[in-house]
């Protein structure tokens, strides 16, 4: 089981808690995952989750896997540019057996994110 794990309130930016709309960061975030993963026709839950208690580094997200490393990740601002680099590290992580993907190969936008790499549980 893959899925992606978002928390639904984080910060929009530093200054503010919610956008001009009165979203969070976090439902924004999500909000243009969802897009992207509809416009890519993507088999990919999106798990929405409040408070994943990383609020010191908004928006934070959590790429889950059962047969590979899961990750715990922060500080992704809430713009569609962001959610596309989501989809593509989260695209490679599944495509490696144990979920480690090179660093050279993750895109320029999640790099400095991660927080925590969690293994599979052994059954």
């Amino acid at each position: 089981m893959r899925s992606i794990v978002m928390c639904t309130t984080c910060r929009f930016s530093p200054e503010a808690r919610e956008a001009p709309d009165g979203r969070t960061g976090g439902q924004v975030l999500i909000a243009h995952l969802k897009d992207a993963i509809a416009e890519r026709d993507a088999d990919l839950e999106v798990v929405e989750q409040a408070c994943l208690w990383n609020c010191n580094r908004p928006c934070s997200v959590i790429f889950r896997d059962d047969q590979r490393f899961t990750y715990m990740s922060g500080g992704h601002p809430p713009e569609r540019e962001q959610a596309e680099a989501i989809l593509d590290w989260f695209a490679m992580h599944g495509e490696t057996p144990a979920g480690e993907v090179p660093f050279r190969q993750w895109p320029n936008r999640m790099r400095g994110h991660f927080i925590a790499r969690i293994p599979p549980v052994k059954r």
